[in-house]
């Protein structure tokens, strides 16, 4: 198990941010990132947190909070969730999910819901193993 600080996000985070966020096959630029962090710690819906071991940025998780058209109360939407590939295997992601779920269940979170592209079978795994259940599938369409 890594001895991580789990810790908010900041704008000075973002180089290392943007690395994460492109190994997860998302590429980004530290300063794409620092406008993107800007716009989203701005917002008192968004929570982001980051795990920190010896200095540096191992992982990163995101969610924000909404209300439920479906059921009375709201619900946390995780939005991201990525441990650097050198660290993983070390109980990270299982910290930050924790650190996430406990904070959004503060925030008054019924539910949390998590989407995951259907190539990431590993990550599927994972969210089971945490608890989470599949109840479906997930479309998209850019506008």
């Amino acid at each position: 198990m890594c001895s991580c600080i789990i810790r908010e996000a900041g704008t000075a985070d973002a180089a290392s941010i943007a690395s994460l966020v492109t190994q997860l096959g998302y590429p980004s630029t530290p300063a794409e990132m620092t406008g993107r962090l800007k716009v989203l710690l701005s917002l008192p819906e968004y929570i982001i947190f980051v795990a920190e071991a010896d200095g540096d940025i191992v992982g990163l998780v995101g969610a924000y909070m909404a209300y439920s058209l479906e059921f009375s109360g709201m619900y946390g939407r995780l939005i991201t969730l990525i441990v650097d590939e050198r660290h993983r295997g070390a109980g990270i992601g299982k910290q930050l999910i924790a650190e996430i779920e406990s904070r959004l269940k503060r925030e008054g979170a019924l539910l949390a819901v998590v989407t995951s592209s259907s190539h990431r079978e590993e990550s599927h795994r994972f969210y089971e193993d945490n608890g989470y259940l599949n109840t479906g599938i997930r479309f998209t369409k850019k506008l």
